[in-house]
């Protein structure tokens, strides 16, 4: 049985007939344009929004007849961005993440839910940040906060919209790294992502979403393609193995301008710039 089903899911006026299934172990891309309702579909997926059609299930188990508590076992959801006013510490925040496995605050903690939430700090280079107040640090930070309590939440699927976005470009190869790891142990990732070269180059699905409908889903060696990125996104892309990395790369053009040309590489005045 596929871990993650998505059966004729709508969302209307946004999101029609989203069919696809995902097995344990994987990462798997959502990529589309702005608009195209990719974070609708995760919010929906996480059961903060009720299908207009369709449902979701998560290990066969209808997510949306699920009480929050059970349903937060089975799935851990991020948005985009958090609140800036939210009155924890980054640990406090973290620590949120194990309330469907108990009491958390209620007596003595539980070993293991302290030795999870240590791990999840570790996980996300915030033990040095651990008591500082989630309202003073950087939106980077946030977000690698955010990503730490889906870990301590422990919940074998994570919905993550748009993680990296406001990381530096070291937090985002390590936490795309770290995501295949923790797939490897068998979650279930599903992150939205504008980043068509770290879609390319970490994730093992792609779902592509255009215009509200599933445009493709599947391997991402037979979805990624020149045609989809075209269609999809309205730019030609060229896809390479990287000679020193050995994984795929992307070039990509606009198809009014010509191929575009790296910044080190552009001309001034007969002059490399």
């Amino acid at each position: 049985m596929p871990m993650l089903t998505l059966e004729s899911v709508a969302q209307s006026p946004i999101l029609s007939d989203v069919t696809a299934s995902f097995e344990a172990g994987r990462v798997v891309g959502l990529i589309g344009p702005n608009g195209a309702g990719k974070s609708t579909l995760l919010r929906t997926i996480a059961g903060l929004l009720p299908p207009t059609g369709g449902a979701v299930c998560v290990d066969g188990a209808d997510i949306h007849r699920l009480s929050p508590r059970r349903r937060a076992q089975r799935v851990a959801y991020l948005p985009q961005s958090l609140a800036e006013d939210i009155p924890y510490t980054i640990r406090e925040f973290v620590e949120m993440g194990r309330y469907s496995h108990g009491r958390l605050w209620a007596g003595a903690r539980r070993v293991a839910d302290v030795d999870q939430v240590q791990q999840a700090l570790d996980q996300m280079g915030l033990q040095a940040l651990q008591d500082a107040p989630l309202q003073r640090v950087s939106g980077g930070e946030r977000q690698r906060a955010g990503i730490a309590r889906c870990l301590a939440q422990e919940s074998r699927v994570m919905l993550l919209d748009e993680p990296i976005s406001n990381l530096d470009i070291y937090y985002q190869l390590d936490i795309m790294t770290q995501l295949t790891r923790l797939a490897s142990r068998g979650h279930l990732i599903l992150i939205a992502i504008h980043h068509l070269e770290f879609a390319l180059r970490f994730c093992d699905e792609l779902l592509v979403i255009s215009d509200g409908q599933l445009y493709a889903q599947g391997e991402t060696g037979q979805v990624f393609t020149s045609a989809m990125v075209r269609d999809v996104f309205g730019v030609e892309a060229t896809i390479f193995l990287d000679p020193v990395q050995q994984h795929a790369r992307l070039s990509l053009s606009s198809a009014e301008e010509g191929p575009l040309v790296p910044l080190g590489e552009r001309l001034v005045g007969g002059r490399r710039e």
